[in-house]
């Protein structure tokens, strides 16, 4: 059943660019009345379906001829408006605007104090993404009273209803929210995403962000609730998306930031963007550092991000990404009830580590094959490390012993790719838009745990022949597989109700291969037994989740919207491995 779905997809999806190449293109030129210039970012608009296109570098626009299209609205920025008829040109013409001037002798300027808002919802279809029906909201960061140099999280996501939120830092290093009461721990229940990819450790098997984008180079976050499970992947919580601000046509643009604050907090945010001929390209480096506001808290981070974006005309784009984040951080540890309410700034601590080397890349191309049709083809991996080391008891009030640290080290290699197509179409009369889309996603991670060492430093080397019967040590593998197939569709019963069917078919291979040591030892310290086991387990599955959302726009300032959605939660890596020779795992656990 997978690999019909699949035939079909490809053929839909290759066949629909040739027909759509068959249609009669119709191109004319627009350039400056006075100067002779061409004119680059001209718009085209019709009344009935809106935009149609812009120019080009060269003033040039190509766009599908459509009959009922004979009237359409040049506009561009500092011209006068021109109503153009194509019966009345040519294939090739050259348009002039003619540039508007008068002289003022003054202005007045009228303002009122207004309520900040940076809270505002996603249009029902955008891009290659259909939101309609469905609960979000988007945050708008250049609107935002939020301190984005430190990414405070309750402020930032403050308007946002339902949310539960850890601050576990003081610095932003780490995002923790949940959706509709979900553990809000490193974000784990929502699909996250930055600029439409995935950057979470492992999607399925081990589904924790360790990275967060700096808020200085957000230019909105978009969260949709648990519905967004058919287009994004399973997870209960949704899609939280960081959408980073888009390069600037100028030539070049520099931006400088740094900030200090209490107990040696310093950001520096530093970015460069701007235009080269067809490439647009953006970077940016990010540093933090501080003492945190309790004893044992250190951290400090560099983060560094490039993109570049090729356009081959307006139909199509080819777009790269490249992050790198690396932070260390001393972790203070927790407290009890008793410790909290005695002195909530104590730490009792002082060798605990944590440290984080995360690589994302995307390689992204998008086609705008016509005024209708939107298509994107996205690569997308990560190359990461997470290492944790210290003093680690189920009493966190137990003073630490200065023997051996328990030493964790995370290796996570995932790849895959994501392709989708979205059309509007008409229906019975009704006007309707799809969207396909098929995901593969691979990942090959290793965790292993061990003894560290007895030192206080951030030592994270492994040292199994000091401590050879140290009692936690595992070494286990985790391969993982993912093929998604899915589908929605908006049917516009009228201006006011639409309903989105949609579907999404999964098939997920876990597997859990690697060895834990039980060893027993004797009041005296002296060794009983010595074993090494082996596990090897394999989950396959293969589902079909549904869903359909129902939308009624009564005005600009009421919808009313219903979503039933069906949701899946995967075992991950912690479920089927066994780390502590005290824990049992069912045999039989299911997802």
């Amino acid at each position: 059943m997978k690999f019909s779905i699949f035939r079909v997809y490809l053929f839909f999806v290759f066949t629909c660019p040739i027909l759509v190449a068959q249609q009669q293109y119709f191109e004319f030129s627009v350039k400056d009345f006075d100067s002779g210039q061409f004119i680059e970012g001209a718009e085209l608009y019709d009344s009935s379906q809106g935009l149609i296109g812009s120019s080009d570098e060269k003033g040039k626009f190509r766009i599908v001829i459509d009959k009922q299209s004979s009237n359409l609205t040049l506009f561009s920025f500092e011209y006068d408006l021109l109503e153009l008829d194509l019966s009345s040109i040519k294939n090739g013409d050259v348009v002039e605007l003619i540039p508007i001037s008068e002289s003022l002798t003054e202005v007045e300027v009228f303002a009122r104090d207004a309520k900040i808002f940076s809270l505002k919802r996603l249009k029902d279809y955008e891009g290659t993404s259909i939101n309609s029906g469905k609960k979000n909201e988007v945050i708008l960061l250049g609107e935002s009273p939020a301190n984005l140099a430190t990414n405070n999280a309750r402020q930032i996501f403050s308007q946002v209803p339902g949310l539960n939120i850890y601050q576990n830092d003081d610095a932003g290093l780490q995002l923790n929210i949940g959706g509709r009461g979900l553990d809000p721990n490193r974000t784990s229940n929502f699909n996250t995403r930055q600029n439409g990819y995935d950057i979470s450790a492992d999607v399925l098997g081990y589904p924790e962000s360790y990275y967060t984008p700096p808020s200085e180079a957000l230019n909105r976050i978009e969260v949709v609730r648990g519905a967004a499970s058919l287009q994004y992947g399973t997870q209960f919580g949704g899609l939280v998306n960081f959408v980073f601000n888009e390069p600037k046509k100028n030539k070049l643009n520099v931006k400088q930031r740094t900030t200090v604050g209490s107990f040696g907090l310093l950001t520096n945010f530093t970015q460069m963007n701007g235009t080269f001929g067809k490439l647009r390209y953006s970077t940016f480096y990010n540093k933090k550092k501080g003492n945190g506001f309790r004893p044992n808290s250190d951290f400090q981070s560099d983060n560094v991000h490039l993109y570049m974006n090729y356009s081959f005309g307006y139909e199509s784009n080819l777009v790269l990404e490249l992050t790198y984040l690396s932070y260390l951080a001393q972790q203070a540890g927790g407290l009890s009830d008793s410790m909290f309410n005695e002195n909530p700034f104590q730490s009792i601590r002082s060798r605990n580590w944590f440290d984080i080397d995360w690589f994302l890349y995307n390689l992204k191309f998008k086609k705008r094959i016509n005024n209708k049709t939107n298509f994107l083809f996205q690569l997308f991996g990560l190359d990461a490390k997470r290492k944790a080391l210290g003093f680690r008891v189920n009493r966190v009030s137990q003073l630490d012993s200065n023997n051996e640290r328990d030493l964790i080290v995370g290796d996570f290699n995932n790849y895959g790719f994501e392709s989708k197509l979205l059309s509007e179409y008409s229906f019975l009369n009704l006007d309707a838009v799809f969207l396909v889309g098929l995901k593969y996603y691979n990942s090959k991670n290793n965790s292993r745990q061990g003894p560290g060492s007895a030192n206080s430093d951030a030592d994270f080397r492994f040292y199994s022949e000091s401590y050879p019967y140290y009692s936690n040590q595992s070494d286990y593998n985790y391969p993982n597989r993912n093929i998604s197939f899915f589908g929605e569709n908006i049917f516009k019963i009228n201006n006011k109700l639409s309903l989105t069917p949609g579907f999404r078919v999964e098939y997920i291979n876990t597997k859990s291969s690697g060895s834990f040591k039980k060893i027993l030892l004797d009041a005296a310290f002296n060794v009983i037994s010595n074993e090494t086991i082996t596990e090897n387990r394999v989950n396959e599955r293969f589902f079909i989740l549904t869903g359909l959302g129902v939308s009624y726009n009564n005005n600009e300032y009421l919808e009313l919207y219903l979503n039933l959605s069906q949701n899946y939660r995967s075992v991950t890596f912690a479920d089927i491995s066994t780390v502590n020779p005290a824990y049992a795992i069912n045999p039989d656990i299911n997802d």
